[in-house]
């Protein structure tokens, strides 16, 4: 809920905006405790409409991770309309290049529901430039949304 808010805000309704959700891992199970938005890392990153990350947020989020003992565990950016399909930019460009990581697509620049992810494209980095879309109606869920 903090998340989409805060990156529905970032965006003013003009722009994408994104996040790194942050937690620990435990076994099989990964949980979402804390998160840090783009241009906190880097000022540049949504200037220009569309999400350019350079390399000292990527040091930043390092150093972030460091200290609060944090592991990346997944990002989210806004797009602006109701789809939620990867660009072509998004597909070539994965905020973390490391199969596993998850991707999560807001849509309408986070206009939208923050209690289900009925409408949050949901993918997972295969690694070479691929992906597995995760549907909301997949028996086995990559992201789960849970109060507690």
């Amino acid at each position: 809920m903090r998340v989409v808010r805060q990156l529905r805000r970032r965006g003013s309704g003009r722009r994408e905006s994104g996040a790194f959700l942050l937690g620990r891992q435990r076994g099989s199970v990964a949980r979402v405790t804390a998160y840090i938005c783009y241009d906190d890392l880097d000022p540049h990153a949504c200037e220009s409409g569309a999400i350019t990350f350079h390399g000292e947020g990527y040091a930043a989020l390092w150093q972030y991770c460091r200290e609060e003992k944090l592991q990346l565990l997944a990002d989210a950016h806004t797009h602006p309309g109701s789809h939620v399909g990867q660009s072509h930019t998004d597909q070539e460009n994965p905020m973390v290049p490391m199969v596993g990581h998850t991707a999560l697509i807001v849509p309408k620049f986070g206009r939208t529901s923050w209690c289900s992810l009925k409408r949050v494209g949901v993918y997972e980095y295969l690694g070479n430039f691929k992906w597995r879309i995760h549907a909301p109606s997949d028996a086995e869920r990559r992201v789960v949304l849970t109060w507690w």
